[in-house]
């Protein structure tokens, strides 16, 4: 297994510890206390090979064929039904989201150039005060646009196949290494011997404490708690080419999100 991105992460574990006391009549009886300690864990994404993205790319086919035949529309259908609806990728649509683009901007950059200075005659306060007022206003519009077009985008099939690919992505390239009689070894973070069976016990992670009685399981959930976040932005970086190796994806998850 060759690792591509790993990272440690640190969990709580209760143990029930026993104790020897003495009760009333003098004699020494056991009870338990619970003890919480730390204990340190290395997730590791492993790197797939070309068979493996091609099994990848095998699994997105048949996602996108299932989303196709659920009734979601493709990204193209979808721009056509906005489009003759008269909505924002229509020619008039078009046409008022580039103008609030541009205005937009414009406004951005008399702001960044009259904000600050002093002496600014009657002539330069007008115009940055109608610069405010512009890009308040244009702001909103491209701010519309954008999530219209995020929520739009979302429902289409590549968007509901691509969700599910890097679920499987997740599930089959994620593991932990744990200590063991002194030595170290690896072990798969979802468990199973499919993308469904492996999303059921992912499904089984997202689960309340509470609601887990399962030894095994409950470890592996405070794992997944620590870990399934990091997971997700590291498949996601290298999904999208934004880094392929341990070093280039710790560098973009600092600039994306400021993680060190």
């Amino acid at each position: 297994m060759k690792e591509l991105y790993s990272f440690p992460i640190k969990r709580k574990v209760k143990q029930k510890i026993s104790v020897q006391k003495e009760n009333a009549k003098g004699d020494i009886v056991e009870s338990f206390k619970t003890k919480t300690k730390t204990v340190s864990n290395r997730v590791i994404f492993a790197k797939p090979s070309y068979a493996e993205i091609e099994n990848a790319e095998f699994f997105y086919g048949q996602q996108y064929n299932d989303f196709i035949n659920a009734g979601y529309l493709t990204r193209f259908l979808l721009n056509n039904k906005i489009g003759n609806s008269g909505g924002a990728s229509s020619k008039l649509g078009s046409e008022v989201i580039n103008k609030a683009f541009v205005d937009n901007m414009e406004a951005a950059k008399v702001i960044e150039f009259y904000e600050g200075q002093k002496d600014l005659d009657e002539d330069q306060e007008r115009k940055l005060k109608e610069a405010k007022e512009t890009f308040v206003e244009t702001q909103k519009t491209v701010t519309d646009f954008e999530e219209f077009y995020r929520i739009q985008y979302n429902q289409t099939a590549e968007a509901k196949a691509e969700q599910k690919l890097i679920e499987w992505f997740i599930f089959n390239f994620s593991f932990y290494e744990e200590t063991m009689n002194d030595s170290k070894e690896i072990f798969p973070l979802f468990v199973g011997e499919d993308f469904k069976e492996k999303r059921e016990h992912y499904l089984q992670l997202c689960e309340d404490e509470e609601d887990i009685e399962d030894k095994e399981l409950m470890k592996n959930k405070g794992i997944f708690d620590q870990s399934f976040e990091t997971l997700a932005r590291v498949v996601n970086l290298w999904y999208n080419k934004m880094g392929s190796s341990q070093q280039e994806i710790a560098k973009t998850m600092k600039e994306v999100f400021g993680d060190e």
